[in-house]
């Protein structure tokens, strides 16, 4: 029997993360309080620890191996935002350190980072390098383009979180996607009032199809699966029995 695979997502904002939570650091996140993000990371991991088969929603239920964990908290007198720590290699180093632990075992199996593909992203690529390098350790980025929002917008996604009728909500603009990726989610929902939130985006998260998660190349979620995999080989989390 395998052990449950063990990850935390270090993502930069609410919509990602989900709403703030007081969990305990590496505390089991319940499924009700995941962030969007959290939920594409377990989906994109799935296949990769059983042969390839799709992630579906009733593993929501039946457990999918994968258990993601509380983000460790950083003891600073001032505490930074997620964007902040992600950019800055000192206090990313915090987080990813418990990986290495100087004695007993890592309170975690994997660190995810995510962080949009904007401006600041390569501020958070030279800072996880220089981290990884220095730690010895193998956390992945993942880089949503431009942001999380074009891997979640389609069109039956949200007739289905929203419990709308079939063909009811307008098909995606894929260039007003390129462009902003928020606004263009934010502009379906618009058609018939739907609030945009961080429970909500989990849901769309949860009700996305595979289909529509690689419809678009330029996004960056066909990537996220071969750099995930790269990750679970490097870290030798390819197969974890007990």
């Amino acid at each position: 029997m395998r052990k449950p695979l063990r990850v935390t997502v270090l993502g930069e904002g609410k919509d990602e993360r989900g709403k703030n939570r007081t969990l305990p650091p590496f505390e089991p996140v319940p499924h009700e309080q995941q962030g969007a993000m959290e939920i594409l990371v377990r989906r994109a991991l799935y296949p990769l620890l059983n042969g390839g088969q799709p992630w579906h929603r009733g593993l929501i239920k039946q457990g999918d191996g994968i258990r993601i964990l509380q983000p460790p908290a950083l003891r600073l007198p001032r505490q930074p935002s997620m964007v902040e720590v992600l950019a800055d290699p000192n206090a990313l180093a915090l987080l990813v350190a418990p990986l290495k632990p100087l004695r007993g075992p890592a309170p975690v199996d994997l660190l995810v980072a995510t962080h949009d593909a904007d401006t600041a992203s390569t501020a958070v690529t030279n800072a996880l390098d220089k981290v990884n390098s220095e730690l010895g350790t193998h956390v992945p980025l993942l880089q949503p383009v431009p942001e999380i929002q074009a891997w979640l917008t389609s069109k039956r996604a949200i007739e289905l979180a929203y419990e709308r009728e079939h063909c009811t909500v307008p098909v995606p603009d894929e260039d007003a996607l390129k462009r902003d990726a928020k606004a263009e989610l934010q502009r379906l929902l618009y058609t018939f009032g739907g609030r945009f939130d961080a429970k909500k985006q989990a849901s769309l998260a949860e009700w996305i199809s595979a289909e529509d998660l690689g419809r678009y190349d330029w996004t960056g979620w066909n990537q996220a699966t071969d750099i995930l995999k790269v990750a679970l080989a490097e870290n030798g989390l390819e197969t974890l029995e007990l």
